[in-house]
């Protein structure tokens, strides 16, 4: 007999009780449109934008610039924060990230403004998923749990229980799924007053996949499919066809093979039909899985090329957007440091503006006051002077940010787009067939390396940017040090191999240490990699841990080219600064982060980068790091 969870039977009595009720009547909407004056139209264009935006959003794009003009000429900022808002939120749909922070942004300083805590709530809710989108699972939770403060305190209970969905669906990704069912269930709760359809089939697909994770496939298959019913009378395809992948990888798991090629096969015409590539590649992937579970192996294959050709495509627009995305939240710290400085810069003056009048006010009262208002003028005058300077070493900052901003984004076009060309006409090459497998397994070598520079070039960058970004957080554990050596060596041994470099380790088993294990193994992998890139074939590269006053030191040394002094003070200076790469033994390239990142993230976990190096005789690297 098969067992169901509990949460199941209360999920299904809700369901009829919550689609018999409607927000607002669209068609009614519509309807008056054309005869409302002025402030009801806007009103009305609004309305319609909100409704719309996710079943209809050319229609609703279309209403809210009318409705953002019709604000703006008004000069109402909580209508023209609103139109904003949903203008933005169609932005992110359709991809464009950047589009949809600035409006975003935007958005959340009229409802400020206009003291609208209901706008700034959805908002929020905006700038959460952008954060979504960077992979920030923590700061988008962050974002998202604002957002529900606000609209408590608005009663706007739709609001509230997307905050609600979209902190459960990040728990999910983050692994904590009885968080995730808590707030699952606190959605359901509100939305039982709420009754909005499209709200609660959020909130099913969110404990469906709570359900697979805990293993609980019979009762995940129903709650998909109550979603489905309730995404199918609402009219939002785009949240059906991201069921069908979710449901047929369920009945897959569960082994029911015919029922998963039924429903993939329904989503993939869906996804098609509207264009939704991200949902399209992944059906065609668990389909793949289907295939080659039930011994179909051509169809199996056929399936597998279709998604890891739709995946390369997807996988480069989203890296382009993730970085202009980034880039955009960059340049809006830049101008708010320019403000700031401009704002200080106005401050001094009005200070001394202030302070010339004080002087004339004294002296026309009394002369004897004189000698103290030479006093005062000199230690205004050292104090304006300090001020000037300080000012002047903000402007430099300001400079090196952008200058750093500019070499960071122009490193990342150039070391990317090389690479990821090289495996796209490779990869063309073998789908066109102009290559045969014996063929593409000569080249298979090269395009690993090629996907492996990629890939440390795109991780450095990204955490490396993710570290300048405010909400960062440093997650320290107890972890032992040998181990962190291990996985870091398996990551570099097709480069250990290509050199035919030999490894001496003398690691204590007992080195524990108190460090945030991921920002660690970047440190680690990255050392590793200059070793390897500067040695010689041939060469040996040593790596060895200690144990010093309270410590540990981990020193890797190899026999490599070596460093001058100028360039180990240069990686070594307070100020981040990103230089030219030198090319390796064999002509290896580099983007010039990786000693700046060691020196950073070591420094972030309480740790120190030294080095010492003989040019033409090797370096020794060493990172010190606090005891568990």
């Amino acid at each position: 007999m098969k067992k169901f969870h509990p949460l199941i039977f209360i999920l299904v009595w809700l369901f009829p009780l919550i689609l018999s009720a409607q927000i607002l009547n669209t068609d009614s909407l519509k309807n008056e449109l054309p005869k409302a004056d002025q402030p009801t139209r806007l009103f009305i264009l609004n309305e319609l934008g909100t409704n719309l935006r996710e079943i209809d959003p050319d229609l609703a794009m279309k209403y809210l610039i009318e409705a953002e003009n019709i604000a703006a000429s008004r000069e109402d900022k909580k209508a023209l924060s609103k139109a904003k808002e949903n203008i933005g939120w169609i932005y992110y749909r359709r991809g464009k990230w950047q589009k949809s922070f600035e409006y975003s942004e935007e958005a959340y300083r009229l409802a400020l403004e206009s003291s609208s805590i209901k706008e700034a709530a959805r908002v929020l809710n905006n700038m959460g998923a952008l954060h979504y989108e960077q992979q920030n699972y923590e700061m988008a939770i962050s974002k998202f749990k604002e957002a529900y403060q606000l609209s408590l305190k608005a009663n706007d209970l739709y609001t509230q229980i997307r905050s609600l969905n979209n902190v459960a669906f990040n728990f999910t990704l983050l692994g904590e799924l009885d968080s995730a069912l808590f707030y699952a269930r606190r959605s359901i709760q509100a939305n039982n007053e709420a009754g909005s359809p499209y709200l609660t089939s959020f909130v099913y697909r969110v404990i469906g996949d709570v359900f697979v994770e805990k293993g609980h496939l019979d009762s995940a298959i129903i709650t998909y499919k109550k979603a489905m019913e309730m995404a199918d009378r609402q009219g939002v395809l785009a949240f059906k066809a991201s069921l069908y992948h979710r449901l047929g990888s369920t009945y897959l798991k569960s082994g029911e093979l015919i029922e998963a090629e039924k429903v993939l096969k329904e989503g993939i015409i869906i996804s098609e039909e509207n264009n939704y590539l991200d949902e399209l590649q992944k059906t065609h992937k668990i389909l793949a899985l289907v295939y080659e579970a039930n011994g179909d192996l051509e169809n199996a294959f056929a399936e597998q090329s279709k998604y890891l050709i739709l995946n390369d495509s997807l996988l480069n627009n989203e890296t382009k957007n993730r970085l202009a995305l980034l880039q955009g939240m960059f340049e809006n710290d830049l101008k708010r440091s320019e403000f700031e400085l401009l704002k200080a810069q106005n401050e001094n003056q009005a200070a001394r503006l202030e302070f010339v009048n004080r002087t004339i006010w004294v002296i026309s009262i009394a002369g004897l006051l004189i000698l103290i208002l030479g006093i005062r003028l000199i230690r205004l005058n050292k104090k304006t002077q300090e001020q000037n300077q300080d000012l002047a070493q903000k402007s430099i900052e300001l400079q090196e940010i952008n200058q750093t901003k500019n070499k960071l984004f122009s490193i990342v076009g150039h070391d990317l787009r090389g690479p990821v060309g090289q495996v796209k006409s490779v990869v063309d090459l073998l789908i066109q067939g102009h290559i045969d497998k014996d063929e593409f397994d000569e080249l298979i070598q090269n395009l690993k390396k090629d996907v492996d520079s990629v890939y440390l070039t795109l991780n450095n960058t990204l955490k490396w940017s993710l570290a300048q970004m405010d909400g960062f957080k440093v997650n320290k554990s107890e972890t032992n040090l040998s181990d962190l050596v291990d996985l870091s060596l398996t990551s570099v041994q097709t480069q250990l191999k290509e050199k035919n470099i030999q490894v001496q380790k003398k690691i204590s088993k007992e080195s524990t240490i108190m460090v945030d294990p991921d920002l660690m193994e970047i440190v680690i992998r990255n050392i590793f990699n200059n070793a390897i890139k500067f040695s010689k074939p041939g060469d040996s590269v040593s790596v060895s841990t200690e144990a010093v006053k309270g410590e540990w030191l981990l020193c890797v040394k190899d026999q490599g080219i070596g460093m001058s002094e100028k360039q180990i003070q240069h990686v070594l200076a307070d100020n981040i600064s990103i230089t030219d790469s030198s090319l390796g033994t064999k002509s290896e390239k580099g983007t010039g982060l990786g000693l700046q990142i060691c020196k950073e993230f070591a420094k972030m976990n309480g740790g120190i980068l030294s080095i010492e190096s003989v040019v033409g005789q090797g370096t020794r690297v060493c990172v010190s790091l606090p005891n568990a």
